[in-house]
């Protein structure tokens, strides 16, 4: 008989890590950096966790003997199950051995990889990969990728990758047979972005399985917003338009909808867009992407902008074009979108934005008290050069409607509800719907199928 036992998404958004065993094939769906946890006991940079057994001894890190790189026993795992690029649901496989195959997209590779050689810098021990002078980029997981209408077998269990519409590229719902009947993992999802489409054919596809067990998100079921990818643009674009000057944008640096959605006002406002060296990145690694349709890097609308300072990083070596400085842009003021998130601000000095500037920030607004300080020291920089915000942003998941009707369609004989601070609201939310059991998952708990 096949079992779940959940050591993360419980109760909380994001950090899913999800052990899935059937006879002596033990997985893991998804294993996500939980952030609210780590709240708790530590503030970084300054204080962060340097190797697994400090997230052990916390309770953060599943206690799986031979998984982790510090234990000298052989791991128990066939393998990690990776959703999407997310690092709520991925981060943490840099503690796990390097031979543990990691099982995902291949898109989702791609996303990793940017953002972990742009990202800040790790212990050797547990880099996911690193850009060398010597060997160009170094890979030290074990991957192995899939797309949708391939199969992956992982031990005795067999499941089906089907694309789904999220603010990710390379994010994935499963079908996944086991000895009991079939589960369905949603990982994140949403219908009112610019592929509902890919949704709709995970959901269609669920629902002929007939599943055993439904395993679905709930991070919307609160704070949700009505607002589509298109109306995003909508909005984005008159907002441009009726500004003569400099024009900044804060979002995901791997959102890739938000990327194109602000690479076609700047051109229908005779804009360039300048990029960040991280989304160079992304750009780079994603380009022969044959799922992804983006601009290549040698767009001429297209501006690569870095911050000024004397070191070099040898994964900036990656990208070829020249870079702008904020000197350059301080000149080319009315023809730009500079993509300049919190942690560019310093840029503004040498900038010296021209009243009559904006930044539209397209993301999440704060939602816990350490991004909320980041905020006010945003709304600091922009007070200081009288820089109006904006706030225009479609989420990554769906509205409660759509989740209730996504769970209505498949029509589970068990609901496993996950990725959600109101667990028992979403359940009631839901009990009109005749599923035999939903449950609000315990964390540690095991749960036969």
């Amino acid at each position: 008989m096949a079992k779940l036992t959940f050591f993360g998404g419980v109760s909380e958004i994001g950090g899913n890590k999800i052990l899935l065993e059937d006879g002596r094939t033990r997985i893991f769906l998804d294993f996500g950096k939980n952030f609210e946890k780590e709240r708790l006991y530590f503030d970084e940079p300054f204080l962060s966790p340097r190797e697994e057994k400090h997230l052990l001894a916390l309770g953060i890190l599943p206690p799986i003997k031979g998984v982790y790189k510090r234990d000298p026993e052989v791991p128990d795992l066939e393998g990690i199950l990776i959703s999407h690029p997310h690092s709520d649901h991925m981060d943490y496989i840099r503690y796990v051995k390097d031979d543990v195959p990691i099982h995902c997209g291949e898109t989702t590779k791609n996303v990793i990889l940017a953002r972990e050689l742009s990202g800040r810098t790790h212990s050797t021990n547990y880099e996911i990969a690193k850009a060398t002078k010597s060997e160009g980029v170094r890979i030290h997981k074990s991957f192995s990728t899939y797309r949708t209408g391939g199969r992956v077998r992982i031990g005795a269990i067999e499941l089906e990758p089907i694309h789904v519409d999220h603010s990710v590229p390379g994010s994935y719902g499963f079908i996944i047979q086991t000895s009991a009947g079939d589960i369905v993992y949603t990982g994140d999802f949403r219908r009112h972005g610019t592929r509902p489409d890919m949704t709709q054919d995970f959901v269609e596809r669920a629902k002929e399985s007939k599943p055993k067990a439904l395993i679905v998100e709930g991070t919307n079921i609160v704070n949700a917003r009505v607002s589509s990818e298109e109306e995003v643009k909508g909005k984005i674009h008159h907002v441009v338009s009726k500004t003569p000057h400099l024009v900044m944008a804060g979002f995901s640096p791997v959102d890739v909808d938000r990327l194109r959605t602000f690479y076609s006002v700047a051109i229908e406002n005779g804009r360039k867009l300048a990029i960040s060296m991280k989304q160079a990145v992304l750009v780079k690694l994603l380009q022969e992407d044959r799922g992804i349709e983006l601009f290549p890097l040698d767009d001429p609308n297209i501006l690569v902008f870095r911050r000024e300072r004397k070191t070099e990083y040898e994964w900036e070596k990656l990208i070829s074009r020249t870079p702008i400085t904020s000197a350059e842009v301080q000149g080319m003021q009315d023809e730009l979108i500079l993509v300049a998130s919190f942690y560019d601000m310093n840029e503004t000095v040498g900038i010296n934005p021209k009243p009559g500037s904006v930044y539209i920030l397209s993301q999440s607004e704060p939602f816990n008290e350490e991004m909320e300080i980041d905020f006010e020291k945003l709304l600091n920089w922009l007070e200081l050069y009288g820089i109006p915000l904006y706030n225009i942003h479609a989420s990554g998941h769906a509205s409660p409607h759509d989740l209730k009707e996504a769970v209505a369609e498949i029509g589970p004989e068990k609901v496993f509800l996950v990725h959600t601070e109101r667990p028992l609201l979403y359940r009631r939310f839901l009990q009109d719907l005749g599923i035999r059991e939903i449950v609000c998952p315990e964390l540690g708990k095991e749960y036969h199928i």
